[in-house]
């Protein structure tokens, strides 16, 4: 049996067997550890990821994100950060936030990973200047072997990684699984879940639609460093998309570094059937790929140069004494 259909049957019957979802991820670890010490499992991963040539097209994320299993129980995700060009570690990666009503374990496959901060659920202290106080619970080394647990609601920063690091995910609802779940994997509903949830907020609806569909309606999951404390944002500033050419140096640098030379011939059938847009730069990483050449991961301009989003572990320390400060 493929290696990413058995463990995910796995997992699914640790979810059946248990119905508390928090005590699901605990019985679940073991199985993440086998799965982030198998590498049979992540050239699964790759080997799928490759085989679909729209995802070789797909626009540049600051994390090539490859999608596995997604269940009424659970959704399982291999993220490769990609480091900054100065390698530097004391970098946020995205803005401090919480998932709502979803609970994370993770592991890390490869790589040093990154250092990891969580926090106390935040509490609000200035509405009308959107200012939250909390604190730093756990700052640790998310390195390879290593599992965490990021609990509903509970705010948490990756800071970016020194070197390439790739990390497993298995997502799921704090609640127990419904026939709404189960709904909510029926294809159509998925494709257009933006745009219900756009008409959910347009309209008022948006109570009666979580209730129902259980969508997500964001209001401060997302916080980042002021000098007067932590500002949160009632909308999102996320990273955009950088080109394709950007995406396919970061995707054929992971396949070098994990020794996944062999993927090159799925892809070169892609571009000699005409299925790929960009034909001279996977040409081009291609025959580095095949000659041993080095190949760099690359994040796009637009990656570096959001405020909310990157900021320095001094920023946020500065930021949550200004708050015992009475600022």
């Amino acid at each position: 049996m493929d290696p990413v259909d058995r463990y995910e049957r796995a997992l699914v019957d640790v979810f059946k067997q248990t119905p508390s979802k928090h005590a699901a991820h605990e019985r679940s670890r073991p199985i993440l550890a086998d799965m982030i010490g198998d590498r049979a499992f992540l050239s699964a991963m790759l080997t799928r990821y490759v085989a679909d040539p729209a995802l070789l097209g797909r626009l540049n994320y600051p994390v090539v994100a490859i999608d596995g299993p997604l269940n009424e129980y659970f959704g399982l995700v291999v993220n490769c950060w990609i480091p900054l060009p100065d390698r530097r570690s004391d970098i946020s990666s995205k803005a401090i936030h919480h998932h709502g009503d979803m609970l994370l374990t993770t592991g890390t496959i490869l790589g040093p990973g990154y250092v990891h901060w969580t926090f106390t659920r935040p509490q609000l202290v200035d509405a009308e200047r959107e200012i939250f106080d909390f604190d730093v619970t756990t700052r640790e080394q998310h390195g390879a072997g290593h599992i965490a647990f990021v609990d509903n609601h509970e705010p948490h920063l990756p800071w970016y990684p020194t070197d390439l690091s790739i990390t497993l995910c298995l997502w799921s609802s704090r609640h127990p699984t419904t026939w709404r779940d189960r709904i909510k994997r029926i294809p159509a509903l998925k494709n257009n879940e933006q745009k219900l949830r756009r008409l959910a907020t347009l309209t008022g609806l948006d109570r009666i639609a979580n209730r129902v569909m259980d969508l997500k309606v964001i209001e401060y999951f997302d916080f980042y460093p002021t000098p007067d404390g932590m500002k949160g944002m009632r909308e999102r500033d996320e990273h955009k998309r950088g080109p394709n050419a950007d995406h396919l140096c970061s995707f054929f640098h992971v396949l070098q570094r994990t020794g996944h030379e062999s993927l090159a011939r799925p892809i070169a059938e892609h571009l000699d059937g005409g299925r790929l847009d960009d034909r001279a730069t996977v040409s081009r990483l291609l025959d580095d790929l095949r000659r041993g050449n080095p190949i760099e991961g690359k994040l796009s301009s637009c990656h570096l140069d959001l405020p909310h989003t990157m900021f320095t572990q001094d920023d946020v320390t500065a930021a949550l004494a200004a708050r015992k400060h009475g600022r």
